[in-house]
């Protein structure tokens, strides 16, 4: 938990949050970094303006819902082609040609598989294992109840699990 009477304050919220909202809005983005680094730069904008010990108790849900918020407004502002992240190579240093195929295979196979589930189960998903935010804060995210949160994870997970076997 971040401590609320430090002058760093802002700065540490950005330490330990920019990068779990920057592969939260780049996925919901479609892979453009550069829009996901304008959500993110909002959303801390907003967090200097905001109201400190109104939001440190949900924190973590705050900093997503704002940010998503913004995804959605950028989303309907524009008509962008978004990029397919699993056509983003990262190239290893020293990959094993077989390894690499067998990886790229399994990678476009999860990513098929991903694709066909619905958008609030790959963002419930994204939110709980990207994110790592708690039911709770992933309702406080999404509108969602706590347990309609349960229920769309549950889903997703019986789902690729038979996706995944075909």
């Amino acid at each position: 938990m971040t401590d609320v009477t430090t002058p760093n304050w802002a700065a540490q919220v950005v330490d330990r949050y920019e990068r779990p909202l920057l592969a939260y809005a780049c996925r919901m983005l479609g892979g453009d970094h550069s829009g996901a680094q304008d959500a993110v730069q909002e959303t801390f904008l907003r967090l200097c303006r905001a109201d400190r010990g109104s939001i440190e108790p949900r924190l973590a849900a705050w900093l997503f819902s704002v940010c998503r918020s913004r995804v959605i407004d950028m989303q309907r502002t524009r008509n962008a082609t978004p990029t397919d992240p699993t056509s983003i190579d990262f190239p290893d240093p020293a990959p094993d040609a077989s390894q690499a195929l067998c990886d790229a295979e399994d990678k476009s196979h999860l990513s098929d598989c991903l694709a066909r589930l619905s958008s609030r189960q790959q963002e419930v998903l994204r939110l709980r294992l990207d994110a790592g935010l708690s039911y709770r804060e992933i309702a406080d995210v999404t509108g969602l109840t706590v347990s309609n949160v349960g229920f769309h994870l549950h889903e997703a997970v019986r789902q690729l699990r038979q996706l995944i076997a075909n």
